[in-house]
């Protein structure tokens, strides 16, 4: 059976989204579908530089040596119980990556979220909605923060616009859309967005805006504040990033 690729898991506050402040389990799973070129992150992995987004260890190919693979779904389990502390209420999980729909079809996987959603957990799922995917009962209980990626990704548009895929995920669970814009080419970032909403042509979750990078943080949220007042968008914070920087595990 197919191990469930595990690049990282930790406990920390939900800093994006709607449910930003929420203690949350993180539940980072290893490859991606996109590289995101666009988004101009540098690093280095076995001498090699490449580009892409902020989460290129959970991304490219040249890191899944470094990812944990988990044999079973009591392995995950048992990952999350460690991390889940003594409290009245439990915490959130967050599947997030890389492209955790990737993962959908996987039984250890599936096994392991309708334990938890039995056991109460909310779990969420941060995707760039361009994968498609059977919606089997433990996934319909799922709620999906849908970044659809914008052309500055550098990514064609034929792989990152999945419109079969966003209408399954919007028919069958609880989405938002959490678009990634560029405050200094907001109308260019706006009017792909109103591209995309026509297209899909159904009534839309809610959306939230969110600015690119981890700098300026108050400053591009002061930009993207009127637009969301003028639209009814929502503004998404990067907590995580106001209170401990770019961290990974944070």
């Amino acid at each position: 059976m197919t191990p469930i690729p595990l690049v990282e898991a930790f406990y920390s506050l939900q800093g994006e989204g709607a449910h930003v402040g929420a203690p949350s389990v993180f539940v980072r799973l290893g490859g991606c579908n996109l590289r995101c070129k666009g988004f101009g992150v540098e690093a280095i992995v076995q001498g090699r530089k490449i580009v892409g987004c902020d989460s290129a260890y959970a991304v490219h190919p040249l890191y899944a040596q470094e990812w944990r693979k988990l044999k079973s779904a009591q392995e995950l389990l048992d990952l999350i119980y460690a991390l889940t502390p003594p409290t009245p209420h439990l915490p959130h999980i967050v599947l997030t990556g890389g492209e955790p729909t990737l993962h959908f079809q996987n039984p250890l996987l599936l096994s392991a979220l309708e334990t938890l959603l039995e056991q109460g957990y909310f779990i969420s799922v941060e995707s760039n909605g361009s994968v498609s995917f059977e919606f089997c009962p433990p996934l319909r209980a799922l709620h999906f923060t849908l970044s659809v990626k914008l052309a500055f990704s550098l990514e064609s548009a034929h792989k990152r616009l999945n419109y079969a895929a966003l209408h399954a995920i919007l028919e069958h669970a609880r989405a938002i859309f959490k678009f990634v814009v560029r405050p200094k080419a907001l109308d260019q970032d706006l009017a792909q967005i109103d591209s995309i909403l026509e297209t899909l042509a159904c009534p839309p979750p809610p959306i939230y805006l969110m600015p690119l990078g981890t700098h300026s943080i108050e400053e591009h949220a002061k930009i993207l504040a009127p637009v969301c007042l003028q639209r009814g968008y929502h503004l998404s914070d990067r907590l995580h990033i106001r209170l401990w920087g770019d961290t990974r595990g944070r």
